[in-house]
């Protein structure tokens, strides 16, 4: 036995660090494939004539496939292992990213988001899994905050700036960008297939029974689901509007040229959005969740309390914000409160045990990327019929912000009436899954 196995085996959960560095990289690559086109949507607009409800039915193709096949690839992460699921999820993300490049209409172009958003489920909701079995119940919040927000950030950020920046200054465009950055993805795909492991030598990596139809059930299961829902309506329409919302405001406000405007557009995306507020504000808030709980605070309140307040940004952000300093502090707070649907998954681990997060987690996630899915889509067509001024492209935005503040309410008052009904006991709880006896790490 080499010292490495030796140490490993004195302190299986020493490789945690690893587990979850790979995991970012796993979900930068899923979230990358899921806004490939957010940074570059003016270019793509204007090389196939697309209006903006174009481009949110386009956007929502991809999240239509991704919800459906959410709880497939979950179970299969819960009953296989989570390592062979999340890297060929990565390889196939690579190889449907590369035929969009191709797309030489808008239908091809969609079917291509139809397929990428196939791949791309068997991302994320199995990386829940693999992560809640390698973190101790201490460092729950923290692990999953920092894999959703430093690996969503990862990912937002190739979309917003580096793939606008390659296309303009080192490529032939849009098309060859995106081939460069999907050769790039395949590698990471190859690295999750050698180094990510579904759980430490000492504990079971799998279960017969993750998932049992008599658990939907449980109120608290459904104020999950309408939880996670509210938070992914919220980050669809975030994603995809604000960096062009930005651009477009130096455009109108301060008359910039059209390159120089994406590009800005995209950094502000990059650097408020994605980098201080999701990768530095997530796993911080992860990290206070736990602090929290550890002192009595339900978890499920402080979820409660950020999804209010990413509520409230969107409310903001539909008056009508140019003023570029107050755009860029909304951007920050919003990166943060609206990507912590990360610590669902924790607060699922807390109550269903570690063998169901997945399984539970794709629960939740189809129907929160079912509804985020249909809001992007209505999204762009709403923002067009509340313009009373045509031609005037920043009016557009308000009905944007607006549909997303509305869907937000929705699920934050069913997710509130849930808490509320379970708390006064008028709903059931599941007990936790009985570990499996599979014990080799997948």
């Amino acid at each position: 036995m080499s010292e490495t196995q030796d140490a490993r085996n004195q302190n299986p959960y020493s490789y945690r660090w690893v587990i979850l560095a790979v995991g970012i990289l796993a979900y930068g690559a899923s979230q990358f494939s899921r806004q490939n086109y957010a940074g570059v949507q003016k270019f793509i607009a204007d090389d196939l004539q697309l209006d903006r409800g174009t481009l949110g039915v386009m956007g929502s193709a991809f999240f239509y496939a991704y919800a459906l096949c959410q709880m497939p690839w979950g179970i299969a992460s819960d009953r296989l292992g989570s390592r062979w699921v999340i890297g060929s999820g990565i390889l196939l993300t690579a190889a449907t990213m590369s035929g969009f490049a191709m797309g030489e209409s808008t239908f091809s172009l969609i079917v291509w988001r139809v397929l990428s958003g196939i791949a791309g489920a068997a991302v994320y909701v199995p990386l829940t899994g693999g992560i809640a079995r390698w973190f101790p119940d201490r460092e729950r919040g923290l692990s999953q905050g920092t894999l959703a927000g430093v690996g969503g950030a990862l990912g937002e950020g190739t979309a917003y700036a580096l793939l606008p920046i390659l296309s303009i200054y080192f490529a032939s465009g849009w098309r060859q960008g995106m081939h460069m950055l999907a050769a790039g993805i395949a590698v990471l795909g190859i690295v999750a297939l050698l180094l990510f492991r579904s759980a430490p030598a000492t504990q079971s990596a799998t279960t017969r029974k993750p998932f049992e139809w008599h658990l939907l059930r449980d109120v608290e299961v459904w104020c999950y689901a309408f939880l996670w829902s509210g938070f992914v309506i919220g980050i669809r329409i975030a994603q995809i509007w604000l960096a062009v919302y930005a651009a477009d405001v130096y455009i109108n406000s301060q008359g910039m040229a059209v390159n120089e405007a994406v590009v800005r557009g995209g950094l502000i995306a990059l650097l408020a959005y994605s980098l201080t507020g999701r990768a530095a504000g997530c796993p911080l808030a992860g990290k206070a969740s736990d602090v929290l709980a550890r002192r009595g605070m339900s978890r499920t309140v402080v979820i409660i309390g950020w999804l209010v307040l990413a509520t409230a940004l969107f409310h903001l952000l539909s008056t009508g914000v140019t003023n570029i300093g107050l755009l860029v502090v909304i951007a920050v707070l919003l990166g943060m409160s609206v990507n912590l649907y990360a610590l669902i998954p924790a607060a699922i681990s807390d109550q269903f045990g570690l063998h169901r997060t997945a399984s539970l987690s794709s629960f939740a996630n189809t129907l929160a990327q079912l509804s985020g899915a249909t809001a992007l889509a209505v999204s762009g067509y709403v923002g067009i019929r509340m313009n009373a001024q045509p031609g005037n492209t920043l009016l557009e935005y308000r009905g944007i912000w607006l549909s997303g503040e509305v869907g937000m309410v929705i699920m934050a008052v069913l997710a509130i009436s849930a808490y509320v009904a379970l708390r006064n006991g008028w709903g059931r709880r599941a007990l936790p899954v009985p570990v499996s006896s599979t014990s080799a790490p997948v």
